[in-house]
């Protein structure tokens, strides 16, 4: 039997974040320490945000596109 893997897809949880219009990384506005990533996708012509979470103790920092000591 064979399977394709190809075919499938995933797509991030939803966000209650606000809708990407550019692309980069930005500061959550609804979880402490977290930040996401937006990323234009030309195949489907949408806006995909990625969610991520810096380490326990620090936040997200626009600027400088880290994690630091706040």
């Amino acid at each position: 039997m064979a399977v394709s893997i190809g075919a499938c897809t995933t797509t991030p949880p939803e966000s209650r974040e606000p809708p990407c219009t550019r692309a980069g990384y930005f500061k959550s506005t609804d979880r402490v320490g977290g930040f996401y990533r937006c990323v234009f996708n030309s195949a489907t012509q949408r806006w995909i945000q990625y969610p991520y979470t810096c380490p326990t103790g620090l936040e997200f920092d626009e600027k400088l596109v880290a994690c630091v000591r706040p």
